[in-house]
């Protein structure tokens, strides 16, 4: 008896359900948390060594490595997400006698990194529980601060400063010195008589020098984030984009430091002003203005 015959269409058939069905259950490796490397200092510039730093220790050149993670995603699966997934970590660095760190990590679409990926966080300075910082081992530095309007509070950071690295410990800092301080500002000048006034976040930095000899400089600088609203019609209508120049403004002049207080003459904002010293550390210095 003859045996019937599979139709070349049936083995068609047959073909693309099996590679379908592999597909379908096959995986693809995305990252949830890249390899990483550093140091871990102490104030006092020395390494620091057998500080915990998520599931590994310092050495004693206070150097970490942390082996990459990668998980298993269904193909089909992230093919219908049509984008990479994000990645979220923390990273815990606790060592007896010093303060504890707790970092959050980030990246939108970090998962689609390939194998391999690393990130190098440098050098993580970090703080004895009992250390107190004197105002003279750092005051006398570089410092920019994000200021609001009337300079009342001023939040500032120095050449030290990494935004992974928050030194104060306290995790609104950065939003604090990135847009805390941004204020509306309504512009009473246009391109031409066709546009109405608008109004813009301004966001004002200032830029101070202090001398241990009493003396001071200093860069006011006030920068408009979004220059004008319809600025797509005006670069169309136009052929160039409107900008509004960023307003700087430069003073010096002389200061006295008495304990927590801070002391700037006139040449500082039109008339004595009083600061006082609300935080200072390694890499972060917060001013109050005090009241007259």
């Amino acid at each position: 008896m003859q045996k019937p015959m599979i139709s070349p269409r049936k083995v068609h058939f047959l073909f693309c359900l099996v590679i379908s069905t592999s597909l379908c259950s096959s995986c693809i490796s995305r990252l949830s948390r890249p390899a990483i490397t550093g140091y871990i200092y102490n104030y006092d510039n020395n390494p620091v060594a057998g500080c915990k730093v998520a599931e590994t220790e310092t050495d004693e050149q206070g150097y970490f490595y942390l082996k990459e993670k990668r998980i298993n995603r269904f193909f089909l699966t992230e093919m219908l997400s049509m984008e990479a997934p994000p990645v979220f970590f923390t990273l815990d660095i606790e060592k007896e006698g010093y303060q504890y760190y707790q970092n959050d990590f980030f990246q939108r679409h970090g998962g689609g990194r390939r194998k391999g990926a690393l990130d190098n966080l440098d050098t993580l300075y970090i703080k004895r529980t009992d250390e107190q910082i004197p105002i003279e081992r750092y005051l006398y530095e570089d410092w920019t601060f994000s200021a609001n309007k009337n300079l009342d509070t001023l939040y500032g950071i120095n050449k030290n400063y990494r935004v992974q690295n928050l030194i104060s410990n306290t995790s609104g800092f950065q939003d604090k010195y990135g847009w805390g301080q941004v204020y509306r500002y309504r512009s009473a000048s246009t391109p031409d008589s066709s546009w109405s006034t608008e109004s813009y976040d301004l966001l004002t930095s200032l830029d101070i020098s202090l001398q241990k000899e009493g003396t001071y400089q200093g860069k006011k600088t006030c920068k408009y984030l979004n220059p004008w609203r319809h600025r797509k019609e005006y670069e169309s209508t136009y052929r160039e984009s409107f900008k509004i120049p960023s307003d700087s403004s430069y003073s010096k002049g002389r200061f006295t430091v008495i304990g927590d207080i801070i002391r700037f003459d006139k040449g500082f904002a039109s008339s004595n002003t009083a600061y006082q010293i609300d935080s200072i550390d390694r890499d972060v210095l917060i001013l109050i203005r005090k009241s007259d």
